[in-house]
């Protein structure tokens, strides 16, 4: 079994000023995660929050009907019971919404795109993927954690296990609130990216569940690192294989974010991405059919 020895890192290790590129890089490439501080502009941010703030509330219809007030303190316990349900009693669409997943409808919305579109004018993602040319995977993900809900919290997991219809890619999570120890912030082991992926025979994947959690001894010694505190407008990136995990939200407000999944010319993606360069959303195709 491969063992991480290395002195443990921190926040501050991690963390650049995003205009700094070439020590992101180096960061990235050493420990698999690099944190940008203030990458995002405060309007852009801003205005996506907004928008998935106006989507959550349009979700009470959904949580009425199953007797929830998402609002009352009394939900996230309401939640817990409601996923111990059979299987088949809970649409799997309403279940992945019970996660924290926004509908589908939500993340296709061109206002997700525009970090997107913010991102392929600065020359972070460039560096890191050593590309010349930006794609995204569609739609991106973005999430809600209700006050005080543990449902949400996805166990110690690496990209790549959810994502195999991709070559490399690095992923970028934004949170939109600020984050802290209470508000549900992320935390990592850096350097696992070099281990492989440790979750080989997970079968097909479901958008109503977690994958089961790695054992935390495939990846040995890896220090964690919980990444908090976040402003709104930092952006965290990623490997593929570095395992992560998230935190439960135990504070009495909402945690929103949204994370991509960027690759360069040199990558793929067997589904629906976004070309960048011409601000328009592919449909799957052969390998090396892009232009």
């Amino acid at each position: 079994m491969t063992r991480l020895h290395h002195q443990p890192s921190s926040l501050e290790d991690l963390t650049i000023d995003p205009a700094d590129t070439a020590r992101g890089l180096e960061i990235f490439r050493r420990e698999g995660v690099v944190v940008a501080r203030g990458l995002l502009p405060a309007v852009l941010v801003e205005r996506t929050a907004a928008f998935l703030r106006t989507e959550l509330d349009r979700l009470d219809g959904l949580f009425r009907r199953y007797g929830i007030s998402k609002d009352d303190a009394a939900a996230p316990a309401q939640l817990a019971a409601l996923m111990e349900r059979p299987a088949g009693e809970v649409p799997d669409k309403d279940r992945h919404v019970f996660l924290g997943h926004f509908p589908l409808e939500v993340r296709l919305a061109d206002t997700l795109r525009d970090i997107p579109r913010f991102v392929n004018g600065h020359p972070l993602l460039f560096e890191l993927l050593a590309t010349e040319r930006l794609f995204s995977h569609m739609p991106p993900t973005a999430r809600f954690v209700i006050p005080h809900c543990s449902l949400a919290r996805v166990p110690p997991h690496q990209d790549i296990s959810y994502n195999r219809h991709m070559g490399d890619f690095c992923v970028m999570w934004v949170p939109l609130v600020p984050i802290d120890r209470a508000c549900c912030s992320m935390a990592i082991y850096p350097r696992t990216q070099q281990l492989g992926e440790l979750l080989v025979d997970s079968g097909p994947t479901s958008t109503s569940q977690w994958l089961p959690p790695i054992d935390g001894e495939t990846y040995g010694q890896a220090a964690r690192v919980i990444l908090e505190p976040l402003a709104p407008g930092d952006a965290v990136l990623f490997g593929p294989r570095t395992v992560h995990e998230s935190m439960p939200n135990v504070s009495d407000r909402v945690r929103l974010s949204c994370d991509f999944r960027f690759f360069g010319e040199q990558g793929r993606s067997d589904k629906h991405f976004l070309d960048l360069a011409r601000d328009t959303v592919v449909a799957p195709q052969p390998a090396g059919a892009r232009a």
